[in-house]
């Protein structure tokens, strides 16, 4: 059984970017304990070069869950593009810089897979029923295209924790 999702809000640093997303909550009240994680709530960590230079916590999403308040189109948003031609689409602010979801298409093992993912660290702080200290960080190996090797629960060699 899944858990029920709530909506919460989050942001650019400046505000220009704001949004919606809905997410399982880090704590049940329901059941009186606060301090348990909540297994669907994973986040990873990646090693390739651009990740690892924005420091992307990344969340993965489905689209039906998120929702861009502000501004009113994507193309008000600023688009990082990677240089290797991979069909990635990084947004972010063009004010304050800071990188907020990313969508794209990857192929990995002879097959193409599409993602969107958010940077975790823009999720307004403090939310009722959201915790980051409660999401269970995993780690990628995109820096040597090991998307093979899976998530892994400690850091790839040279990776940050």
């Amino acid at each position: 059984m899944s858990t029920p999702k709530q909506t919460f809000t989050g942001s650019c640093h400046c505000g220009f970017i704001k949004y919606t997303i809905a997410l399982p909550a880090t704590t049940d009240k329901s059941d009186g304990d606060d301090d348990k994680n909540n297994d669907d709530l994973v986040v990873s960590r990646c090693n390739c070069t651009i990740c690892f230079k924005q420091g992307f916590t990344s969340l993965r999403f489905d689209e039906k869950d998120f929702r861009l308040v502000s501004p009113k189109s994507e193309a008000e948003l600023k688009d990082y593009r990677l240089p290797s031609g991979r069909d990635v689409h990084k947004y972010f602010c063009g004010t304050c810089g800071i990188h907020v979801f990313s969508r794209g298409r990857i192929e990995a093992g002879g097959q193409v897979h599409e993602f969107s993912t958010l940077n975790a660290l823009t999720l307004d702080q403090p939310q009722e029923g959201l915790d980051l200290g409660k999401f269970k960080i995993q780690y990628w190996d995109g820096r040597n295209d090991n998307w093979a090797g899976g998530l892994k629960d400690s850091p790839w060699p040279g990776q940050i924790v």
